[in-house]
């Protein structure tokens, strides 16, 4: 199918120097994924929550910090990839600053969070391979899904511009998924941290 080709699941990079990131409790209270902050509210705060484990296993947290971070599938970007993502003008995409304090306990204050607090439901149920019994989560049905094939009759109802960037619905893994038109954005010659993975081939 076209639209498997077209679209990219936003991945963290296979690198186990690379941080994951753990949001403070204050943050954690605020609903951080979900609900877009007032103007003017604190930054989330973010640390290195897995760099003593790795220690732990002989892994030395890298210094260079990448553009792109992940705490769990979500996003968390330099402030020159917000400005492109701000650019377009992206329906239902809200950023809000984000701290980052890294695993030399060094305070990054460049970055921000990306929220899409609504979901995008638009694999297809006959294509997609997926776990037959889902899980009922906060009032949502989430399915394990092991490969993804894009349902058009859904896509092709919402204009382009409104589904450039978003997140997966109805899966327990709810990745960012991009467009080919914006994947340079986050693709960065694979130096911002994330890899691109096509629906198609994941």
């Amino acid at each position: 199918m076209a639209a498997d080709q077209e679209y990219f699941f936003i991945q963290k990079k296979d690198d186990d120097t690379l941080p994951s990131l753990t949001p403070d409790e204050n943050t954690v209270d605020r609903h951080y994924s979900f609900e877009p902050q007032p103007y003017g509210a604190a930054p989330f705060m973010f640390s290195d929550g897995a760099c003593e484990y790795a220690r732990k296993l002989g892994i030395v947290p890298g210094t260079d910090i990448p553009d792109i971070l992940f705490a769990g599938t979500d996003l968390v970007v330099r402030k020159h990839i917000r400005d492109l993502l701000i650019g377009l003008d992206l329906p239902g995409v809200y950023m809000h600053p984000a701290v980052f304090v890294d695993a030399y306990d060094r305070r990054h204050d460049d970055y921000w969070f990306v929220a899409i607090p609504e979901r995008l439901s638009c694999w297809d149920r006959q294509l997609s391979e997926f776990e037959d019994e889902p899980l009922e989560l906060g009032g949502f049905t989430l399915y394990s899904v092991y490969s993804y094939s894009l349902d058009a009759a859904v896509l092709d109802k919402i204009p382009l511009h409104q589904r450039l960037l978003f997140k997966m619905g109805d899966t327990l893994a709810a990745w960012f998924v991009c467009h080919q038109d914006i994947a340079e954005i986050f693709r960065g010659n694979g130096e911002r941290g994330a890899k691109l993975v096509s629906i198609k081939d994941y």
